[in-house]
């Protein structure tokens, strides 16, 4: 008889007191019942070990100096018991009966190691759509086999290659994953930021097939002040190129998936050295285009970094007759 829960939900959070409640509470109201809530506080400054004292017999929690968000998501996992591993953040919803179908996957399908689900967005400036319409559909668009009623298995079986590709993720919270996953790939990237989980399902799709449920399951919460949201685009894009740099340190990579992970490599490159030519920052820039070439050649990147040797004179120059042309 099995005496550890099924389940491990792992919910780290900092300083997000104002929503820890209503996020534990949509575990407490699962309609499967079989499974361990941990709780990381990563270093909270706000209230957060108050608004959690009535549910303290009801979590395990674990509380640590503030070491970033992938910390605390190791953390918890390296504390869970269950089989089945899955993150809500801190902020987030899920309906009733989100660990209940996401178990009945893996029940059905023995070899699987990922599933996620549909969600919609709420808060501040959201859209409502559901995640799988976003992008036309990007993260539903790899050929897929229905399992059951609103259920299918990701086919492709070069998935690793069709998420870089692709460049579309499910989101954290959506997604349940065996414990095996862990042990193949490792934890979490704690160089990372906040890109740590699209990290992960690369890693993961290199061994393993995904699956995913066409329902919205999960309320995915939109704020200003999350870390999802405030991100500069060029801290963005350089978190991506550390994400790639480091892939293949966590993973072995075929010619073929190195070669689409260096094209993308590439495009990040040329993001930041194209951003530093504009801003004026011509040696800065220098060194990302020549970056971006030597992982993907591209003409339009060779000819960013030969005008960064021109003088700033002709430079102003050559952007006045562009205007002019293209007006």
């Amino acid at each position: 008889m099995r005496s550890e829960p099924r389940v491990s939900v792992i919910i780290p959070t900092y300083n997000c007191a104002r929503f820890l409640p209503e996020s534990v509470n949509s575990v407490l109201s699962q309609t499967l019942d079989d499974y361990e809530i941990i709780v990381v506080n990563d270093g909270s400054t706000d209230n957060t070990e108050e608004v959690l004292a009535p549910f303290r017999s009801r979590v395990i929690y674990i509380n640590q100096i503030n070491k970033g968000l992938p910390a605390a998501l190791n953390i918890g996992l390296k504390a869970a018991k269950g089989e089945l591993l899955t993150v809500l953040d801190a902020d987030d919803l899920w309906e009733k009966d989100k660990l209940a179908e996401q178990v009945a996957l893996f029940e059905t399908i023995p070899d699987l190691g990922v599933c996620f689900t549909n969600f919609v967005l709420f808060g501040a400036e959201a859209n409502y759509r559901t995640g799988f319409d976003e992008r036309n559909g990007a993260l539903i668009q790899y050929a897929r086999k229905p399992i059951g009623m609103n259920t299918y298995l990701i086919r492709s079986q070069t998935l690793l290659c069709d998420m870089l590709s692709n460049q579309a993720f499910p989101k954290p919270s959506t997604v349940m994953f065996r414990r095996c996953c862990l042990e193949k790939v490792g934890f979490f990237d704690e160089t990372l930021t906040f890109c740590q989980d699209t990290h992960m399902w690369l890693r993961i799709a290199k061994y393993y097939p995904f699956a995913y449920v066409d329902r919205c399951l999960v309320r995915r919460r939109i704020r200003g002040d999350s870390l999802a949201t405030s991100q500069s685009d060029r801290r963005y894009t350089a978190e991506h190129i550390h994400m790639l740099e480091t892939l293949e340190k966590w993973i072995p990579l075929s010619d073929n998936e190195s070669k689409i992970a260096n094209k993308l490599l590439s495009s990040y490159c040329f993001a930041v050295g194209y951003q530093d030519f504009s801003d004026g920052l011509r040696h800065a820039s220098r060194l990302h285009l020549q970056k971006s070439l030597r992982t993907h050649f591209n003409l339009k990147t060779l000819a960013y970094l030969v005008m960064t040797f021109l003088p700033m004179e002709l430079i102003k120059t050559l952007r006045v007759v562009k205007r002019q042309i293209a007006e």
